[in-house]
């Protein structure tokens, strides 16, 4: 028994162990029956109506999706954990203070049968949620052209059926491997001590910061991908205007330059994730991601949405107008009503037939009875009686009293008399004879 064995997550009894992979198998068993259910009625009416082949076609592309987005997903995530179990620091913490000591020893114990184990179940689910998408690959492999080019770009319009659903569905899936192998390797940094978030003494091993910003330059770099092929969506998606689809005035004019300053500051971006494997400095990959994210909601949110709030709403007939023409034309020629098929006549808005007589049996309409206003007679009205006389107020009553006339001879107050402006107050005169006695 090693030392260690005591500080490892207690392990289960082997009938527990027995019931849990029992219970999980059956799970899976009821899961995966449903869908051979599904797969074998779906085979036996296609050979009915005799298109057996086409059910295999679409099997075939099925099965291919599901193993291919699974190796992808399952191999990037093995290598990930790999990578950072194979460069994982040595030097050992504390057992005070390493909290993951016993999951570590629990890995340490079986580390190629958990990697496999975590890679792969995540593989297989990633690869039930891809398959869904095997029209767009039938699509692509099959896609043709359609002889009519976009006024804006001038590509086929095959390009927006066929093809460009297959790229944006690849793109998407590298975002996806890049991030998934981004936490693997985050994980598993921070299992093995790479990554350290203690107080006190946090740091990244040399090996980390390396495998960490590769992945995040990858997925800004793929990012940028994004973008520009967001261009061609503007064509081919829903318009902010709710009268056409496609590209709007605001699309042209305010996304689709946005769209090309994100591409570029996303490649500067990758460009400052992808120096930090050089220059050991983490300011600037965390310059970059701030950036970015600034970037996104600036120029690609709040500047389209001012231009369509106080540009296009205000006069949208005479903005929109090229863009509904745009939409007119492509109408027509989808639905076959062009000029080649149509004639166009002008209405003059005149009639060209003379009126019909009315007959000599027709009765005419009676005329409508002419109801007179009706007002009802008005009732005598009696003048109002006079007011009742108001009585005087009592002399002392209420805060207003009457005041009697002062006497004439009545003697005022000091303080209320009126002194002459020539008049000395009584204070100074008597200083001025106190101060003439003294002198004397």
């Amino acid at each position: 028994m090693s030392a260690h064995e005591g500080l490892s997550l207690p392990r289960l009894p082997r009938g527990a162990r027995l019931l849990l992979m029992a219970s999980v198998g059956f799970l899976v068993f009821l899961l995966v029956a449903a869908r051979l259910v599904g797969v074998y009625t779906s085979w036996l009416w296609f050979g009915e109506v005799g298109y057996r082949e086409v059910w295999r076609t679409v099997l075939f592309t099925r099965l291919s999706l599901f193993a291919v987005i699974s190796a992808l997903v399952g191999g990037v995530l093995f290598t990930a954990m790999w990578l950072a179990f194979r460069y994982r620091p040595l030097v050992a913490l504390p057992r005070t203070e390493d909290y993951l000591l016993p999951y570590r020893i629990t890995v340490l114990r079986r580390p190629l049968w958990f990697g496999l184990g975590i890679a792969g179940a995540i593989g297989v689910v990633c690869g039930l949620i891809g398959q869904s998408r095997w029209t767009t690959v039938q699509l692509f492999l099959h896609g043709g052209s359609f002889g009519l080019r976009d006024p804006e770009f001038g590509h086929d319009i095959g390009f927006y059926v066929f093809d460009l659903p297959f790229y944006r569905l690849v793109v998407t899936w590298l975002l996806v491997l890049i991030f998934l192998g981004f936490l693997a390797g985050l994980a598993t940094h921070y299992l093995f001590g790479g990554l350290r978030i203690a107080a006190g003494r946090p740091g990244l091993s040399h090996p980390a910061r390396v495998q960490l910003v590769v992945f995040a330059g990858l997925f800004v770099l793929v990012k940028a991908i994004a973008y520009w092929l967001d261009r061609y969506t503007l064509l081919a998606g829903d318009s902010q205007e709710p009268t056409f689809t496609g590209a709007g005035y605001t699309d042209i004019n305010a996304v689709l330059p946005a769209k090309l300053i994100l591409f570029a500051i996303a490649l500067i971006c990758a460009a400052a994730f992808f120096s930090a494997v050089v220059v050991r400095d983490l300011r600037i990959p965390a310059l970059a991601a701030a950036m970015l994210l600034l970037s996104s909601i600036l120029v690609g949110g709040v500047w389209p949405l001012a231009v369509e709030q106080l540009s296009v709403r205000p006069n949208a007939a005479d903005k929109q107008r090229v863009y509904i023409e745009r939409n007119i034309a492509a109408t027509r020629q989808a639905y076959g009503i062009g000029d080649d098929r149509v004639e166009y006549r002008p209405y003059p808005g005149i009639g060209t037939r003379p009126p019909r007589p009315a007959s000599a049996s027709a009765t005419p309409l009676p005329s409508p009875k002419r109801w007179t206003r009706y007002s009802a007679p008005k009732p005598e009205t009696s003048p109002p009686p006079p007011a009742a006389a108001r009585p005087l107020p009592h002399p002392l009553a209420g805060p207003h009293r009457h005041r009697q006339p002062r006497h004439p001879n009545r003697r005022l107050p000091h303080w209320t008399r009126r002194r002459s402006p020539n008049s000395t107050p009584r204070s100074r005169v008597s200083a001025t004879r106190s101060t003439e006695s003294s002198s004397s």
